[in-house]
């Protein structure tokens, strides 16, 4: 929103109900410090109460047009929608609850529209709101919303708010770099190679250790692909088609041939049926593109029970994963002995060809035995990822073969050798009340032990906390809300030592709002803006140019209403900002700012206090009257005399 907008307000439209029906909103108020609104009404007849909201009017055009009492201008007002169940309406990709935000006007006022694709809408959208006044007091108090809870949104531009619980919310889920595109739906097969070489090791050897075969490497590099897949803010449509050879005899490679819908709640049983994988027989690697194919055709034959249609209108990418050359062709689906020379080889390149015009395919060699070139051969992307058109044995992409298990799985889910990490957002993170931690950015995870580096490698973020928690204390099940916020916060302090240590770690421009209580702020990289709000907060800045803001949230406070907070890796680019309203006189002559900001070490702690009125006691004495609002940690007062004289904004 700009500044013209919190002046004066935004419009957003909502459909008209039909004849004789009724139209409710549904309207959650949130101030500057990320405090939400409390129960309010559905309709206009009902007296206000301090801190409440209500609509006034729904017209015609279906503009919502409401008023609130108590409420600060500027706060965020989010309409949510009903149907006429009472079930709530959410966006058919995300699946996450549909929204509209607009701002509360200088008069108290809002308006809102529905969106254009729920215009046929006739049902009824309930009024609901969990808010504090302007003195930061509850309104209401809900027992329900007390409960701890997790949310982790995507990685692409996401606002959070918490409850008045202690709640821990990430502005971004992290993981690695892939090749889906944030909000964008994909079908996606991986056509896997189950060929009796696949028992071998990555280096050739034929009695391989457990769990060091080429097929044990490749589960593990499918796990953490189709993990990265979960983490996906689109929809994916996964189909894992096997190939080997239709030979009598230990020819098992070639039976498996299944779809999904990706998602958190059957990752398990894709997890199952991928560990059931076996190896045995040749290399007809188009009988894996042919399944591929066909699926993409939108056909579920040959699929196993249970298996999914791919959607049309979505991207196709195929994922092939071969360990050796292509054998001769024999009849049918079967393989003869040796590999196929140049010419068996243009048998392939014909059967090829009908996937390429339906899909982009990525290519890799499982160990060094197939050649880079084959493996290119049978791949249509160019280094950027873009799909090469009108392919041909000569006109193709450029992949690689690769025994190197780590480099292997880092090169199947990004297209690099090494991990990268996914790009994240710009989020808004707001707490509300409790003692909440929040991230600005994803959790970097890196620092957990005692997990599978191969399944879950750098920068595999909040999955990975998961996969902890399931591995070491819950033995196997979900871990309760209360189990992460507890784990969070006994650790914190390793979420923010493993950020400042890896400068590859990515991050957004966050604005992120502590609210009420306690909290912990881990912004993480990117130049952030950190609102503590009225607890004792522990903030941490990480890289970028960041600025911590104080505003009046209590006038007669002599720290305004804010708590005393702690930043824990102050750097000589951050920057502490005041409201214009936070210092008598200071906005018009800054030439006293020591009459108003000083630094002291205390305990060994650099300390910032402030004295608002910049003047002496009343007795006409020299004592001011200083607050101790910000303590800087590995900083001594001497060293931040620059922050003092450059780095502070008033106004």
């Amino acid at each position: 929103l700009t500044a013209e907008d919190l002046e004066n307000g935004i419009t957003v439209k909502v459909t008209p109900a039909a004849e004789g029906e009724d139209t409710v909103v549904t309207a959650v108020v949130t101030d500057p410090q990320g405090n939400t609104s409390p129960e309010g009404k559905d309709n206009s007849t009902v007296d206000l109460v301090v801190g409440s909201l209500e609509i006034t009017e729904i017209n015609e055009d279906g503009v919502v047009k409401g008023q609130t009492t108590d409420v600060p201008v500027g706060s965020d007002v989010v309409l949510t929608f009903k149907d006429h169940t009472g079930s709530q309406i959410n966006d058919p990709v995300t699946g996450k609850p549909v929204t509209v935000t607009t701002v509360v006007k200088p008069d108290g006022s809002y308006e809102a529209q529905l969106p254009e694709d729920l215009t046929s809408l006739t049902d009824q959208i309930n009024v609901k709101a969990d808010s504090f006044d302007n003195n930061g007091k509850p309104v209401s108090d809900n027992e329900d919303t007390k409960k701890p809870i997790t949310e982790v949104t995507t990685n692409g531009n996401d606002s959070l708010i918490g409850t008045t619980g202690d709640d821990v919310l990430a502005g971004d889920t992290g993981g690695l770099k892939t090749n889906f595109v944030a909000g964008h739906n994909y079908n996606v097969s991986i056509v896997l190679d189950l060929s009796g070489s696949m028992l071998f090791a990555m280096d050739g050897t034929s009695n391989p250790q457990a769990g060091t075969s080429r097929l044990d490497m490749a589960k593990k590099g499918l796990k953490a692909f189709i993990q990265q897949m979960v983490d996906h803010d689109g929809v994916i449509n996964l189909q894992l088609a096997s190939f080997s050879s239709t030979n009598t005899g230990n020819n098992a490679g070639n039976q498996y041939n299944k779809s999904w819908v990706v998602g958190k709640g059957n990752l398990q049983e894709i997890f199952n049926y991928i560990d059931a994988l076996q190896a045995g027989g040749g290399t007809r690697p188009d009988l894996g593109w042919k399944k591929a194919e066909n699926w993409f055709d939108g056909s579920l034959t040959g699929l196993a029970s249970g298996s999914v249609k791919a959607n049309s209108s979505y991207e196709n990418q195929t994922y092939f994963l071969t360990d050796g050359e292509p054998s001769p062709k024999g009849t049918g689906g079967t393989a003869l002995a040796g590999t196929a020379n140049e010419t068996q080889k243009q048998s392939y390149d014909a059967d090829f060809v009908g996937l390429t015009e339906k899909s982009k395919v990525f290519a890799v060699g499982v160990s060094s035995a197939v050649s880079s070139n084959t493996v290119s051969r049978y791949d249509n992307t160019a280094e950027n990822g873009d799909k090469i058109l009108n392919w041909s044995k000569d006109n193709h992409g450029d992949a690689n073969a690769i025994a190197d298990a780590d480099k292997l799985i880092a090169y199947l889910i990004g297209g690099s050798e090494n991990f990268i990490p996914a790009d994240v957002g710009n989020d808004v993170v707001k707490g509300g009340a409790g003692d909440d931690i929040l991230f600005g950015d994803a959790m970097n995870t890196d620092w957990i032990t005692g997990l599978d580096p191969l399944q879950y490698p750098k920068y595999s973020g909040y999955s990975k906390l998961i996969a902890h928690l399931k591995a070491n204390v819950t033995i196997g099940a979900e871990p309760t809300q209360q189990q992460i916020y507890d784990f969070v916060k006994d650790n914190y302090q390793k979420f923010v030592t493993a950020d400042a240590t890896d400068t590859e770690t990515k991050g957004g421009n966050d604005i992120i709002y502590g609210g009420s209580g306690n909290d912990i702020i881990i912004a993480g990289a990117g130049d952030d803006r950190i609102y503590g709000g009225s607890g004792d907060d522990i903030i941490s800045t990480g890289r970028g140019n960041d600025t911590i803001i104080y505003d009046v949230l209590n006038a007669a406070d002599a720290m305004g209403g804010n708590g005393t907070d702690t930043w824990v890796d102050y750097a000589a680019n951050d920057k502490i900002e005041f409201g214009a309203d936070f210092f008598e006189g200071l906005l018009a002559d800054k030439s006293n700012i020591s009459e108003y900001i000083k630094v002291e070490d205390v305990n060994g702690k650099a300390v910032l206090k402030v004295d608002r009125d910049g003047a002496a006691d009343a007795t006409g004495g020299t004592t001011h009257d200083w607050a101790d609002l910000l303590i800087i940690e590995g900083k001594t007062a001497s060293e931040l005399q620059d922050l003092i004289n450059n780095q502070i904004i008033i106004g």
